[in-house]
């Protein structure tokens, strides 16, 4: 589940929360010197899309994640191009957040079969979104808060000071569902790709999780896991290039 993969969803004037281990500490917001935003470096990953369901294993597509620090005349910025490939579809994200606070700033989007682009200034953000093929809805929203792109959770996460035990809440906004909290918990650490790594436990909303690795020295994203049903789990994983 990339963060193009993990889909934005649902009605944007909600508020939700994904389960707490304690409510009385707000959730991170862009401008919390928690996020460390140096951790994200340049370099272009590939992860293969594998499906496996009742013991079968099979290509669910590929994601090319593309990501570049780029230095302007007074901040630094984080520049990432997303593309998943499932059979003959292909979806792109380009975002553009703040190089050490991950504050977002853009977003562009182009699915199969619509069309979103969102500009994010401190609470506000402007945005449009629509089918391929027709004009595009504006939408104008000043939302309680600054939150963090939803579509950028995995760069947050590995922005944070991860260590065994280590739990907590951001908040993020979408344009589909609106402004949201997503946790994440680390709770142990292992070696993949010859590589130790921290295990995390990420929530997006009660019943829906995946765990995460996450390299410790290195900060790359190694793996996910996501449980579709009792039987079926989609995995994306790093391809060790030659």
């Amino acid at each position: 589940m990339s963060a193009s993969v993990h889909a934005q969803t649902s009605n944007r004037d909600s508020v939700s929360r994904a389960p707490a281990s304690s409510d009385s500490v707000r959730a991170l917001r862009p401008g919390d010197a928690v996020v460390d935003g140096r951790h994200v470096t340049t370099a272009t990953v590939r992860y293969a899309l594998t499906l496996l369901r009742d013991g079968a294993v099979t290509s669910a597509g590929q994601v090319i994640d593309e990501t570049q620090r780029d230095s302007t005349r007074d901040r630094v910025l984080v520049r990432r191009v997303q593309t998943v490939r499932r059979g003959t579809a292909q979806l792109i994200d380009s975002t553009v957040s703040d190089g050490l606070t991950l504050a977002p700033r853009m977003h562009r989007s182009l699915q199969p079969t619509r069309r979103m682009s969102l500009d994010f200034n401190g609470r506000r953000v402007k945005a449009s979104i629509g089918p391929v093929d027709a004009p595009l809805v504006p939408v104008d929203t000043t939302l309680p808060f600054a939150a963090f792109d939803s579509g950028n959770w995995d760069l947050l996460v590995r922005s944070l000071p991860l260590e065994k035990g280590y739990s907590t809440r951001f908040a993020v906004f979408d344009l589909d569902a609106g402004l949201k909290e997503y946790e994440v918990k680390v709770t142990g650490s292992t070696v993949v790709q010859d590589e130790d790594a921290h295990v995390v436990i990420f929530t997006i909303a009660k019943g829906r999780e995946s765990v995460v690795w996450i390299g410790k020295q290195s900060r790359r994203l190694l793996r996910i896991e996501t449980m579709l049903g009792p039987t079926m789990m989609l995995q994306q994983e790093r391809v060790r290039e030659p």
